[in-house]
């Protein structure tokens, strides 16, 4: 379902990391995980990763994370497509808003997490995959 596609997941909470890690790779992806927005951010300037998945707990980590990623020329990742993991219904417009394709609410099924990075991972964005 995800073979050949490359995710940098952002995620500040050590547990549910591998949780996803796992999910997503047994679907398919490789995967580099981080644990904060500036150790993501300094990861893209090195790689190019086909979809961004981000699970911070702070609406602020978030809101900074994806505002420096959407700030990136294109070549660097700046529209690479992006799924937001949160807590709360509340956030989608703000989130969208963003700068975020795709919200979903925890607790997440792995099947809903791997459906939602495939679609993200078909949008033109995503390409070219490793």
């Amino acid at each position: 379902m995800l073979r050949g596609v490359h995710i940098l997941l952002v995620c500040d909470d050590a547990e549910r990391a591998e949780l996803f890690a796992q999910a997503l790779k047994y679907a398919g992806a490789l995967i580099t995980m981080c644990a904060s927005p500036d150790e993501a951010n300094a990861v893209m300037e090195r790689l190019r990763a086909n979809v961004l998945v981000v699970e911070l707990r702070t609406a602020h980590d978030r809101a900074r994370f994806i505002a420096a990623v959407r700030a990136l020329p294109s070549e660097r990742g700046g529209h690479v497509p992006a799924l937001v993991l949160t807590g709360s219904h509340d956030d989608d417009e703000a989130l969208r808003a963003a700068g975020f394709q795709l919200h979903l609410t925890m607790p997440v099924r792995a099947v809903e997490l791997c459906d939602a990075v495939a679609m993200l991972a078909r949008e033109p964005a995503a390409w070219p995959r490793l």
